[in-house]
Parts: C-alpha cells; structure tokens; sequence
C-alpha cells in the first residue's frame, strides 16, 4: 500500500508564502504545474490498479469513485493531514474565509478503447472551486488526451441560478463546436501535456477545460481531487437533483 512520503514532505515543506505563489500561478496562468507527488513505485502500483481496472471493464472507459477506488490506496493521500492542510491552505490564500466543508469528491478516469472519445472535447465547468489533478497513465505519443484550459473566465458565483446559466451557455452544441475551432488559435486556451505523477493544480469551477481526444488503444488515468462546493447548500440545487 503506498505510503506518499515524497508527497507528505513536500506538502509539509511548504511555507505561506510558497502558498501564496501558487496561488498567484494559479490566478495569473490559470495552472499550476507542481513536481512529482507520488513515488516510482507508487505510480508502478496505480498504473497497475488501472490496467486491472480497464480490463475488468473490457477494455473500455471507466471512472471510479473514491469507494471504487478504495483498494488501490489512492484514498490515502487525499486523507492525510498533509494534503487536507494544503487544500486549506491554498483555499484561505485564495479566497480569504475558509470554506466550512472541505470533503472530497474524488475521481479516478480512466479513458481508452473506443468509448474514450465520448468522454473527451467536453469543454465544462467543475462544480468545485479547487480542482487538484494527478495524471497516473498518460500516452507518449499519438493522441495523448492533452489538458486544454481557458482559465478564470468566471467569478465564484453568488447563487446556484447564476452558476447553472453558465453552465447551460457552456453546455450547448453550437458553444462546444465553437470552442473546439478555437483551439488551434486561442490566444487564452492552454494546452498541458501532463506527465504522470505530478500535481496540477486550477480552480475548476472557474475555468473551462477538457481533454483532447485519446487514441483507443491508448489508456489516459487521472486522479482527479475537487474541493469546495460554493452552492453546495442551495437548496435550488436540491430541488433540481430531487434531494
């Protein structure tokens, strides 16, 4: 079972003012590329867990929740008080109050076989403020399923009404066919060729992003960690989702 020491120390390591420069990457670039977080062998044993994984699923696109994943180990890292402090941490320095519920929607995505191009060139919104990724398996070469991010194109909206309108702007076919011409010319959209067991860091809620297409007989395996749910106690949102 992994242990994420070379993760633990860094994140421990940490001063306020190396919080507030990732902060300010983030606010100023829109991404914040970080240095490797898990192990050799902590990458070799999840990149392992995602091959069973993918064949267990026969060989197609498949996404597991944090109690999926359990097994892997993965879950271990986002628990530690380590990495619970960080996202505290970085939270404060970006947004001033603390936020008052820091639980993790956790994610792993495991893109490949011909269903992986349903699941890409979805540019969207995350419905939490901090996204917090960690590529496992990424492909060397083809089509790799590279990160494209327009970042901070929107503020932390007040109500739940105002954040579905944009979602539903975003979420259209004419906006989606629009986006993906842009790509080869954006000036603002970014395109990060993510290297396996490092830490990437935006605010997911206020950036549109996706990935490019990835070829079927390649795997691309994302950790993928969000945080903080402005509108997680509206009671719209309930409604909507019949809760």
């Amino acid at each position: 079972m992994a242990a994420f020491l070379t993760a633990k120390s860094w994140l421990s390591s940490l001063s306020d003012s190396d919080i507030e420069a990732i902060v300010d990457v983030v606010n100023t670039d829109g991404i914040y590329s970080g240095p490797q977080l898990l192990s050799d062998d902590e990458l070799k044993h999840m990149q392992a867990f995602v091959t069973s994984t993918i064949c267990e699923a026969g060989h197609e696109t498949v996404s597991l929740s944090r109690e999926q994943a359990r097994v892997s180990g993965l879950n271990d890292l986002p628990d530690s008080d380590e990495f619970s402090d960080f996202i505290r941490r970085l939270y404060a320095a970006g947004y001033g109050a603390p936020a008052s519920d820091f639980e993790v929607h956790q994610i792993l995505r495991c893109l490949t076989g011909r269903t992986a191009a349903v699941h890409s060139w979805n540019f969207h919104y995350d419905s939490y403020v901090i996204t917090a990724l960690i590529p496992i398996e990424i492909p060397s070469d083809g089509m790799r399923g590279d990160f494209l991010l327009i970042p901070n194109t929107r503020q932390i909206r007040s109500n739940y009404a105002r954040n579905l309108v944009d979602k539903v702007l975003l979420d259209n076919a004419w906006t989606q066919k629009m986006l993906r011409k842009r790509v080869p010319a954006a000036d603002r959209m970014k395109r990060v060729h993510l290297t396996p067991g490092h830490l990437y860091l935006f605010w997911g809620y206020r950036s549109i992003h996706t990935n490019e297409e990835v070829s079927s007989d390649s795997v691309r395996a994302t950790a993928l960690f969000h945080y903080v749910d402005p509108h997680a106690h509206s009671s719209l949102k309930r409604r909507l989702r019949g809760a």
